[in-house]
Formats: C-alpha cells, structure tokens, sequence
C-alpha cells in the first residue's frame, strides 16, 4: 500500500518534470534563434554599411557570413550582383557571382543562376571568352533559354555565325518564332564573307541554306544575284532578280545599281532602266527615285529626266523628287549654254540639297535608331528585319542618332 501511494505521489511530479524541462528546451532554442537572428541582422547590417561606406570587399564578406547562417539569403547576393552591374561596376558584380558560383552548399538551380548572371557580367565586361565558358556552365533546367540566348547575342557581337547558327537552332523551339528568320540571316553573313574572300563554293553553300531555311528569303535571293554575277552570269542574276521586282519591288533600291550592271553585261540597258522605271508609280518616294534619276540622266539624257521627275511630282510630290528635277533642269540649262538661268536655278538646287541632305532615310521599327542607309541588323539594338525598305523623308533632330 505504501508502494502505491507513492506511485500516486510521484507520478504528477514526473509529469511536472517533464513539462518544466520541455519548457527549458523551448527556451533554449528560442534564445539560440533569437541569438543567430542576432547575428544575421548584425552581418546584413554591417553590411549594407560597408557598402555604402564604399568598401565593396568587406561588405560583400559581411554579406557572406549572413548567406552562411541562412542560405535564403543567397537572393541578397543576386539583387547586389544585379545592382552592381546595372551601375556599371561589373567587377564587383563579377565578385559577388563568382563566390556562388564556388559554394557546395547552395541548390543546383542558384548554382545555375549564378552561372547565367557571371556570364552576362563577363559580357558587360567584355571578356566575351569567359562569359561563353560560364554561359555554358548553365544546365538544362531555368536558366537554360536565358543563357542560349546571351549566347547568341555574344556570338553575334563576336561575328561568329557558324556557333549563332548553332545557338539559334537550339532555340528554334522557344515561343520566338524568329529564330529561322535569324538564322538564313546568319547564313547570308557567312556568303557575304565567302563572296569577299572570293570562295564561290562556300559562298553557294551558305545561301542556298538560307533560302532552305526560309524560302523566298530577300536578302537570300539578294545574293543569290549577287553570286551569279560573280560567276559571270549576269542574264541568269537578271532571272533572280526578278522575282523581287514582281513580287517584293520595295526592295528594289537595294539591287538597282547591280540590277542595272546585269543589264549593262547583257547589252540592253534601256530594258533594265525601263523596268525599274515602271516601279515609280508606287515607290516613287524612296531611294529608287535617285536611282532611276542617275540612269536616265547617264542613258537617255536630262530632259527625258526632267520630264519624268515633273511626272513623279503630280502623283508622289516630294522634296527629293522637286530637287532631282532641279537637278535635271540645270544640266540642261548648262548644256544649251543658258549661263543666267543655270545660275539661278543652281540658286534654289543649293537650298534643296542643304534641306534633303538632313533627311531621315530609314527608321529601326524596334528601337527607333535613325539611319542614312539601310541595314539588315539594327546598329541600335542589333534586331534584324527591323528597317523597312521604304525611306522616310522626314527631318532628323539633332539629338537624334544617325548613321
């Protein structure tokens, strides 16, 4: 009986016991939290204060400490790292990243992430080598797309179409549809290099994959004349040529002096002007007008041109066509030894070409880059496809880029 009324006895002080010690427990662990989150405002602040005191180096070590005690904090490095590069300060961009890209005990994914974003601050950088290197460091998963295409990019940059190709077509699957665009682009680059080289046999590689990857591509047609004529085969480039001038005569400007050289080879110069001269109806406005200008005054004479640019004002009036008219009216004058009138009709010539020699040519659709020739790739934002062939005749500011 007395065993059993101490069991009775003891047993509430051993439940006692054990709450005041899991009591204990709880405090403890509550102190150890409060305790490391002590440290982790200390080291974040401690930190943010270093960097602000313009001591990078110690702050991106305070930094560290605070990434070692939680690991969620490896998102602070990112948005330091993105901050640093923005900034321009790609070095300490390159420090922050660097570490993550050396730690063991972060996911597969940061480790990615990190490796994508030191790419990008060695392509800002400008040590296109080690961001290749680290870009494809990127495994399959996030940050894949991202890093193929700063690859790409850089390989742009690079002029290295044969690994844009590459990059490009990795990328074929991706929501841009554009990609195909790009890449018989690319192919296009690679015939221009061969054709300037003189490397017929490349050169006929290259754009006929262009005109497989994108059938009836302009530029591919473009220089498929292009590598007839340096074949010596003028009157087969005219047959190329023409599927331009019949289904895209926009682009016309871009072939007129080569269309008119094929014609010249063959012997009938007047059938070639006489087809680009049927285009002015509706592309009286662009550079075709100056084009058609230059090889009616050179084959058919002044006042043929005179009349055709009088035509040209009543249906497209323009500043460039009254000055091309201008032009013609003086030659004439000269020509029938008409010294006064030659003098004052050069009067107003000069004050046109003052006005036109300030117009905008062509305008990037993406970036609004303003340009005085016509480029296939965007100087501005590097996008293809992104000038149209029609010229604007409009004024450029001053403030404005132009090339």
């Amino acid at each position: 009986m007395q065993i059993e009324n101490f069991a009775l006895v003891s047993l509430p002080i051993m439940f006692g016991l054990g709450w005041l010690a899991s009591t204990w427990d709880k405090r403890l662990e509550d102190a150890e939290d409060e305790i490391d989150r002590a440290k982790k405002q200390k080291s974040t602040f401690r930190g943010l204060n270093l960097l602000l005191s313009e001591q990078p180096d110690k702050a991106i070590d305070a930094l560290v400490e605070v990434a070692q005690l939680d690991p969620e904090t490896v998102e602070l490095h990112f948005a330091l790292g993105s901050l640093f590069r923005r900034r321009g300060e790609t070095e300490r961009a390159i420090r922050v990243h660097q570490h993550l890209v050396n730690r063991t005990d972060i996911s597969t994914r940061d480790k990615d992430h990190a490796a994508y974003e030191l790419g990008r601050d060695f392509l800002r950088a400008g040590l296109l080598d080690r961001a290749e290197l680290s870009l494809n460091r990127v495994g399959r998963g996030r940050y894949s797309e991202q890093a193929k295409t700063a690859l790409l990019e850089m390989y742009q940059i690079e002029k290295d179409w044969q690994k844009a190709i590459i990059s490009a077509k990795e990328l074929t699957n991706s929501k841009d549809q554009n990609y195909p665009h790009q890449i018989a682009h690319f192919y296009c680059e690679i015939t221009v290099e061969a054709l300037r080289r003189k490397e017929i046999q490349a050169a006929q590689t290259a754009v006929n994959k262009a005109i497989e990857i994108v059938p009836d591509h302009i530029r591919g047609i473009i220089l498929q004349g292009e590598l007839m004529m340096a074949m010596q085969r003028p009157q087969e480039a005219i047959e190329i040529w023409k599927k331009i001038e019949g289904h895209h005569p926009a682009y016309l400007p871009l072939i007129a002096d080569r269309w008119m050289k094929a014609y010249q080879d063959c012997d009938n110069a007047f059938e070639g002007l006489h087809m680009l001269k049927k285009n002015l109806d509706q592309h009286a406005g662009g550079e075709l007008l100056e084009q058609v200008f230059k090889y009616v005054i050179e084959i058919e004479g002044p006042e043929i041109a005179e009349q055709l640019m009088g035509a040209v004002l009543l249906h497209t009036p323009s500043l460039i066509a009254m000055q091309k008219r201008f032009e013609a009216q003086y030659l004439i004058a000269q020509k029938a030894h008409q010294e006064e009138r030659a003098s004052d009709i050069k009067a107003s010539l000069d004050l046109l070409k003052q006005r036109t020699n300030i117009l905008v040519k062509y305008t990037c659709s993406s970036c609004g880059f303003r340009a005085r020739r016509f480029y296939w790739q965007c100087p501005g934002c590097n996008h293809w496809d992104v000038y149209s062939p029609k010229r604007n005749e409009g004024f450029s500011p001053n403030t404005t880029p132009s090339m």
